[in-house]
């Protein structure tokens, strides 16, 4: 019997998302249930079209009332429940089936815990912070939502929760230009729960009011808030590694006293030896102030605790990697330490690893084009190192370069990257169109400049370099 899944959403205006939802449910689920809580522009359209069946649900303040109203609708032995932002990534959608057809005989495993993987589209796609969630359960009576906000899905005692280490679940929500909204309507929501209950806060509120008002730059009210939940006993790792991150984000975005930054690092070291992240925080917040040593030891040994504890196949801090979004600064702050001690190998392989996580990073791009202008790299060993990191066949890869190179009067480098990049990568000739001359005249007199070091790159390399390249472009 072919095993049957319910992809299930609840949506309001979610017309800019719904369509990245419905592509990524599409290949994985049998039906595809949306509730609209009150739409007014195209969600139920764009719903329909892309093969879901839709319902209505009056809102009622209550996310649980609407996630429950889905299920009772769905009829499939699965259920996977995504937010309307939330999308399995490229990878992970021919894996859902496979896990779920592999775990479905064993009746004890009630759903399955993924990696959550918060995503600022504000920035290009930039990886931030990731947490594990369960999105992916049975479909059954017992399994309902409770909680009015940040709602929750009860399990019964003696459930087992499936950890799958290779699906992805990315999430926009938290894009810079969506996050404050989004946490000005948790913050009412959570408000209004608590009165509704005669002023009494649950333990787990502390965790939703810290995020609020980090979220809303409220810093003070947040570190107090990630104080008291580290005063709780029996709190969680997860908890505890999330507590530490936000007093310690407080502390930096205060411009705290140096003293007290450093305690906090130090604690957090001590509480959670097995998170990364915070010997990487420590290190780039020491980097920034000017201890070099410092610096490089801890992200020395936040390197050697991500390596020894996010290999473990079954750790669940493997799933919720939250210092691999800190890795490009790491690698790029690596990088200008060990070019400083004129450990160039290590510097470049430093390089290379940052922009192999974050091909359009440019802090990290600028100083490797310095570093490899200042070991006197010859064009076409350039363009090889970097066709070691970027697809030729890539748009957004070739205009990168090409802008970046030819800022950077990166001569024949540059002349390369510009033929594959097509006039994209070259706004002048569209500033002219548009009349806006000034623009256009900035525009091609940097490009001007870049092409002139084309013949400081003959002077330097002679004709064995320019021999070079012609290989390189054939």
């Amino acid at each position: 019997m072919k095993l049957k899944i319910s992809a299930c959403v609840i949506a309001k205006n979610e017309a800019a998302n719904l369509g990245r939802w419905l592509k990524s449910m599409q290949p994985i689920a049998d039906e595809m249930i949306v509730v609209d809580t009150g739409s007014t522009d195209a969600t139920e359209e764009i719903a329909r079209q892309g093969g879901a069946t839709v319902y209505h649900f009056a809102w009622c303040n209550d996310f649980s009332a609407a996630k429950n109203f889905a299920l009772g609708h769905a009829k499939g032995d699965w259920v996977l429940f995504l937010d309307a932002d939330e999308f399995f990534s490229k990878d992970s959608i021919a894996k859902v089936r496979p896990l779920l057809r592999r775990i479905h005989k064993n009746r004890q495993t009630a759903g399955v815990l993924c990696r959550l993987v918060n995503i600022n589209l504000d920035d290009g796609g930039r990886r931030m912070t990731s947490l594990v969630q369960l999105r992916m359960f049975r479909r059954a009576p017992h399994l309902r939502y409770t909680g009015s906000v940040h709602e929750t899905l009860t399990l019964p005692k003696g459930s087992n929760l499936e950890l799958a280490q290779d699906i992805e679940i990315l999430h926009t929500g938290y894009s810079a230009s969506i996050v404050r909204k989004k946490m000005e309507r948790n913050l009412v929501l959570l408000q209004q729960r608590i009165a509704e209950h005669g002023g009494r806060e649950e333990p787990v509120d502390a965790r939703y009011f810290m995020d609020i008002c980090y979220g809303l730059g409220q810093y003070d009210k947040a570190e107090a808030y990630a104080k008291k939940l580290l005063a709780m006993k029996n709190l969680a790792a997860d908890l505890a590694g999330r507590a530490y991150e936000t007093w310690a984000s407080c502390l930096m975005k205060k411009h705290a006293p140096e003293e007290e930054t450093a305690a906090c690092y130090e604690a957090a070291r001590r509480a959670c030896p097995e998170l990364a992240e915070f010997p990487f925080m420590q290190g780039l917040w020491d980097y920034d102030r000017g201890d070099w040593l410092g610096a490089e030891q801890a992200l020395e040994d936040g390197l050697a605790i991500h390596a020894r504890y996010h290999g473990q196949p079954t750790s669940i801090t493997a799933v919720m990697d939250n210092a691999a979004y800190l890795l490009p600064n790491v690698w790029w702050r690596l990088g200008c330490l060990r070019e400083a001690h004129r450990d160039f190998a290590g510097a470049q392989d430093a390089y290379v690893a940052g922009l192999s996580l974050s091909k359009h990073h440019e802090g990290l791009f600028t100083s490797f084009w310095a570093y490899l202008r200042r070991i006197g790299a010859a064009p076409a060993d350039v363009i090889a190192v970097l066709r070691g990191i970027y697809d030729e066949q890539s748009p957004e890869d070739m205009q990168f370069l090409a802008q970046r190179l030819g800022r950077a009067r990166a001569g024949q480098v540059y002349l390369y990257y510009r033929k594959r990049a097509g006039d994209h990568a070259f706004p002048a000739l569209a500033y002219l169109a548009a009349g806006r001359m000034d623009a256009a005249a900035e525009t091609a007199k940097s490009e001007l400049a870049a092409v002139r070091s084309l013949a400081h790159d003959a002077e330097d390399h002679g004709a064995g370099g320019a021999a070079a390249l012609l290989q390189v472009l054939k």
